[in-house]
């Protein structure tokens, strides 16, 4: 004999998640309102920080965003067409062109100092110049607070003696070769005469030394070059009309004669 089913039971528990839902709201609507301005009023402090809240800043449109955008895009759109390979290859070659010129100014001269004076001066023999003015430089850029001797020598015959005192504050000896090198300078000393000696470049035998021949040397030289030809610049400092006759008397005991290698 079959036994008639049994029908299962309602599941109640969605149903009493709804009831308990409905008295939650129903007991949140019986409570009374909060005293907001009663607090306020009782806390001055957070009214006033309440009062002096800044506003939120609105969020930024989204037009104003792809509109900077499309700025920043157009700003930078030329450089990215740059190739900048040859802009820092070019900028490389720029500077190592203008040192090249540099250094081959003095060569490519048309007319060097010693072309300009060859003519002027006298070989081996030291002349003082008058004094600078605006307008009547033997040479560029000579300076009007200095007094200039010039000596253009010139080691063909032999070598040439140069003597000149530079006791005084400021002045100085520079030679310079023919392509405008300065070969060799000197500045104050305490050394009462200072005395060089330009001796040819090409190496020929001058001669044995005192030294060598067992002579005591007249003169203590305080240098000794090889140059072939040039100007020795003589210079002491202008110190104003009281003292201008010392100054000349000064240029003119400088010397510059040829004479034997080793006296």
């Amino acid at each position: 004999m079959k036994l008639p089913s049994i029908p299962k039971p309602p599941d109640l528990s969605k149903a009493k998640r709804l009831v308990e839902a409905a008295v939650h709201r129903a007991r949140l609507a019986a409570l009374p309102p909060l005293p907001t301005a009663a607090i306020e009023s009782a806390n001055p402090a957070l009214q006033a920080a309440t009062a002096t809240e800044p506003a939120r800043a609105a969020p930024k449109p989204v037009a104003t965003r792809r509109i900077a955008s499309g700025l920043w895009s157009a700003l930078i759109k030329p450089f990215r067409l740059v190739n900048w390979r040859i802009v820092a290859a070019a900028l490389f070659g720029t500077g190592i062109l203008h040192i090249l010129a540099t250094l081959a100014a003095p060569h490519l001269a048309t007319a060097t100092a010693y072309d300009r004076l060859e003519s002027v001066l006298p070989a081996n023999t030291m002349i003082v110049l008058p004094q600078i003015a605006s307008g009547a430089q033997p040479l560029p850029f000579m300076s009007p607070a200095l007094r200039y001797a010039m000596c253009r020598y010139d080691t063909t015959s032999g070598p040439v003696a140069l003597s000149v005192e530079l006791r005084e504050t400021g002045s100085s000896l520079t030679v310079y070769s023919a392509e405008g090198e300065a070969v060799y300078t000197a500045a104050q000393s305490e050394v009462p005469q200072h005395r060089l000696l330009i001796v040819p470049a090409d190496g020929r035998f001058l001669g044995l030394t005192p030294e060598a021949r067992g002579q005591q040397r007249s003169e203590i030289l305080s240098a000794s070059l090889a140059a072939n030809r040039g100007i020795a610049v003589f210079a002491v400092p202008d110190r104003g009309a009281s003292y201008r006759s010392a100054a000349e008397a000064q240029l003119a005991a400088a010397t510059c004669q040829p004479r034997k290698a080793f006296e």
